[in-house]
Order: C-alpha cells, then sequence, then structure tokens
C-alpha cells in the first residue's frame, strides 16, 4: 500500500511540475558531466512527461482502490469463517 500512495503522490507531483521533475532527475542521471543545468529538453519530453505523471497517478488510485476492494471482500469471508467456526 505504501507504493501506490507513494506512485499517486510522486505521478502527481510529475505531473503538476514536470520541468522540475526533469530537472531533479537528471541530476542523478548525469553527475558524471560537467554542465548539466546547461541542457533544455525539448517540448515533447517535458509534454510526454507529464503524461508519464498522470498514468502513474492513475496507475497508483487504481491500484489502491482495487486493493481496498480485495480487503473488504476478505474481512467479510473471515466473518463468515468467524460464524462457521463458532456453531
Amino acid at each position: 500500500m505504501f507504493w501506490n500512495v507513494l506512485a499517486v503522490v510522486y505521478g502527481g507531483f510529475v505531473a503538476a511540475f514536470p520541468e522540475k521533475a526533469i530537472d531533479f532527475l537528471t541530476r542523478f542521471v548525469l553527475v558524471g558531466y560537467e554542465n548539466p543545468e546547461d541542457l533544455e529538453p525539448s517540448d515533447w519530453f517535458v509534454s510526454l512527461t507529464r503524461v508519464e505523471g498522470v498514468l502513474l497517478a492513475v496507475t497508483g488510485v487504481i491500484t489502491l482502490l482495487v486493493e481496498l476492494l480485495v480487503n473488504d471482500e476478505d474481512d467479510g469471508e473471515a466473518d463468515a469463517v468467524a460464524e462457521l467456526v463458532e456453531e
């Protein structure tokens, strides 16, 4: 569940601020280069990064909902089994 929440938060951040996310990640990827801050991402790359963030956030929300639904169904089955054992 932690990873799903993290995916929603990170995906929302990337969707809202794609330029900052690209800047943050290029510092790690291009650590050996002399001037990574001088590189400018293309417009299509920024748009694609925003789409990636939206898809990641939506996927995180869907998996959270599925987990909650599965856990609710499991609780109902556990109660039914407990009632049968008590009888």
